[in-house]
């Protein structure tokens, strides 16, 4: 039976608005697969979607991150100052506090811990400051509704706040600044590193701050640091 010219062209005329769907289908997934896709795994990642439970928004798993604009109402207050956020598992996280002079360790103490009989999920903040004028060390760790939080008396340790001796040199380095951090377990995790005094250098690389002979060149130097269990 042959084909009128008239019926030929609604059969290619449905022929071309089904491929038209089709095509619209194929970019439409394609834009899915090419952007939602990976941006689904960037929210999940970084702990941004819907099931994350009691995990901290904007931390992937096992890791540190600096609170965004961390510290700068608190400038006037504190003469250094340090957030961090965190989601891991662990048995313990503990934040300590070493004091050095002229290169001999004078000071080792624990500043602030949480544990739990076993491997839990620890997800919270760490917030660490040291106060203007009073000179106390002040630290907050708080992890799925529990806390620990300390005060430290520096001016045991010759701690001079900013701008009270003009002629002291004096600095500091914060180890976790803007990218996330991972975190190792049974490892000391630089938090800051805070030196005055003597033949004072200051590196990007936390070993050479702590190495001896640089400790040796420094009056005094004040570190913190965390270790995950």
């Amino acid at each position: 039976m042959a084909i009128k010219e008239q019926d030929f062209k609604k059969i290619v005329k449905k022929a071309r608005l089904k491929n038209t769907r089709r095509t619209i289908v194929i970019a439409v997934l394609s834009l899915f697969v090419l952007i939602g896709l990976p941006g689904g795994l960037y929210l999940n990642y970084y702990n941004y979607g819907p099931f994350r439970g009691e995990k901290i928004a904007g931390v992937p798993d096992n890791h540190l991150v600096q609170v965004e604009n961390q510290m700068d109402l608190s400038r006037l207050l504190f003469d250094f100052g340090s957030q961090l956020k965190f989601n891991t598992q662990a048995q313990a996280m503990t934040v300590y506090f070493d004091h050095y002079h002229k290169g001999e360790k004078t000071t080792h103490k624990l500043i602030a811990s949480l544990m739990t009989d076993t491997k839990s999920n620890y997800n919270g903040y760490l917030t660490i400051g040291i106060s203007k004028g009073e000179k106390k060390l002040l630290v907050n760790l708080s992890s799925n509704g529990g806390a620990s939080e300390t005060t430290t008396d520096l001016t045991a340790f010759q701690y001079i706040s900013l701008g009270e001796d003009k002629d002291l040199p004096g600095g500091a380095i914060y180890h976790i600044e803007e990218d996330p951090l991972e975190i190792k377990k049974n490892v000391e995790i630089p938090l800051i590193y805070i030196a005055q005094g003597g033949d004072l250098k200051l590196y990007d690389v936390m070993e050479n701050n702590l190495s001896e002979e640089n400790l040796k060149s420094v009056e005094n130097v004040y570190y913190i640091y965390l270790i995950v269990e």
